[in-house]
């Protein structure tokens, strides 16, 4: 008996009812396609955008021995003190002239020195400290995206900071 109590309880949809979905159907198809309209035109818009951020990256993005703002010279410690004293004086006073020894796994990979490292800007001396390592590692920086929710350091981050590789300097006295 109670079956047929709540069966009667429960309201019949009457043709109000249709008419109230329909419109409210019908509303929300037009919701739907203006927002579509909107997003078509949004994706557009960053279409747009793209060659932008590719340009100013090119634009942006440095390299020393590219530009030809540094030379790596590969030469050993003798080849050093004599560039350094053929070359120690400019207008400045001394060219402080460092030497580098690059080891990977226990190894020497490379071995001398950066002509032109102490003409460098302060904008370029800058970039020079922060891709030090890259420049030995890939002979290039080694831009990365370092925001990206899947970054997880590159090969040259994992070799330095594991120490299995390192640079030593040295200076002229």
């Amino acid at each position: 008996m109670k079956k047929m109590t709540e069966k009667k309880e429960k309201k019949e949809r009457t043709v109000q009812d249709v008419f109230d979905d329909r419109r409210e159907n019908d509303n929300r198809i037009e919701d739907i396609e203006e927002e579509l309209e909107c997003l078509k035109e949004e994706l557009k818009n960053r279409k747009k955008l793209q060659p932008g951020f590719k340009k100013e990256l090119k634009k942006l993005k440095i390299d020393l021995l590219k530009e030809k703002k540094l030379e790596w010279v590969e030469c050993d410690l003798n080849e050093w003190r004599e560039y350094v004293e053929d070359n120690a004086r400019d207008d400045h006073g001394d060219d402080p002239v460092k030497y580098y020894i690059y080891r990977y796994d226990g190894s020497i990979r490379q071995q001398g020195f950066y002509k032109g490292e102490f003409k460098l800007d302060f904008k370029d001396d800058e970039h020079f400290r922060e891709y030090f390592n890259d420049y030995f590692y890939y002979g290039y920086p080694n831009y990365q995206d370092v925001n990206h929710p899947n970054a997880d350091g590159s090969e040259c981050y994992l070799a330095f900071g594991g120490g299995g590789a390192s640079v030593t300097s040295f200076e002229w006295e």
